[in-house]
């Protein structure tokens, strides 16, 4: 019996590897045409992925961060994204009170997580550079911004916030080739367009929870998990993550398996999701009820916390 073509709507989708993870993009199309157009502008989704993988990729001796990198103290050239992702940090730094902090990649080095994830080793434990002793000064002082120029003080790492903020640039990209129903999801990092193939609101669970307790729907939002269950490594008897407290680089907490938030962007909601991480159990629930963060805090227990803001967004 020949295999029957679903019907429309139905999803076309891409996936590929990039910025260090699996990206999974997905469009809800309702005709043949649209399938010609889905395709094509899934195509130059990949494109500008590719072209964020050259500004912002730490491990990439020839991109612009690495180039801003090895040049600290000189005002560079620099890309509009490299400026809006900059500026961006520079405000979430505030609006964080540090905790969202760039500077952290000589820690990150001085760890073992020199090189892509999956050849980390901490078979070298390095000394930070100077210029990554940076916990006396503000991020103001070695980020510098003029017109279309930048200067590091001290080396930058913007992994934190790139995901996120490359998300949210693919969102925008098919809005403006006019798609309304679709998802793009950047390893963790996604956001939900309209509606799915059913004409449901999209729907995610969060990782190593049941879908039966924990479900969300979101409607033109942005939603990020951020956790080390993927991302951790011992030496020595000591461990390790990636997810660096600015302001106590040396110590690592492992009380927390993730945190999950919603946001009106993925940037933030990237963002979000990582300082809440940092603060551990305590002061990311007092910050998310006090600032109004929609978010889920799952511990190694097992045992959720979800703050008041996140209960709209359960099914």
């Amino acid at each position: 019996m020949e295999k029957t073509e679903k019907k429309f709507p139905k999803i076309i989708k891409s996936e590929f590897k990039s910025l260090g993870t699996e990206i999974d993009i997905q469009i809800v199309v309702k005709n043949n045409e649209q399938i010609i157009k889905a395709n094509n502008d899934l195509k130059k989704v990949l494109l500008k992925y590719q072209k964020f993988e050259k500004i912002f990729n730490r491990f990439d001796k020839t991109s612009e961060l690495s180039r801003l990198n090895a040049h600290t103290g000189v005002f560079l050239s620099v890309s509009e994204e490299m400026i809006d992702v900059a500026e961006q940090s520079l405000k979430f730094y505030e609006k964080t009170a540090g905790f969202f902090d760039p500077r952290i990649i000589g820690f990150l080095e001085c760890i073992g997580y020199d090189r892509d994830f999956k050849s980390i080793s901490c078979s070298k434990i390095y000394q930070p550079k100077n210029e990554d002793n940076f916990l006396d000064r503000k991020l103001s002082q070695d980020l510098l911004i003029e017109k279309n120029k930048i200067c590091f003080k001290a080396r930058m790492d913007f992994s934190g916030i790139v995901k996120g903020y490359v998300t949210d640039h693919a969102a925008k990209f098919l809005k403006e080739r006019g798609w309304k129903n679709f998802l793009v999801d950047s390893g963790g990092d996604m956001y939900f367009s309209g509606r799915d193939e059913k004409n449901s609101i999209w729907t995610v669970d969060i990782e190593s929870v049941s879908n039966s307790k924990i479900l969300f729907k979101l409607l033109n939002k942005g939603i990020t998990t951020s956790g080390i269950s993927r991302r951790k490594w011992e030496k020595n008897g000591k461990r390790f993550h990636h997810l660096i407290n600015p302001k106590n680089p040396k110590v690592f907490s492992f009380d927390l398996k993730s945190v999950t938030v919603v946001a009106s962007s993925t940037t933030e909601a990237d963002v979000l999701a990582k300082i809440l991480f940092i603060m551990g159990k305590d002061q990311a629930e007092k910050y998310a009820e006090t600032k109004k963060v929609p978010c889920a805090i799952l511990n190694y227990k097992g045992n959720v916390w979800i703050s008041s803001s996140i209960k709209k967004y359960l099914c």
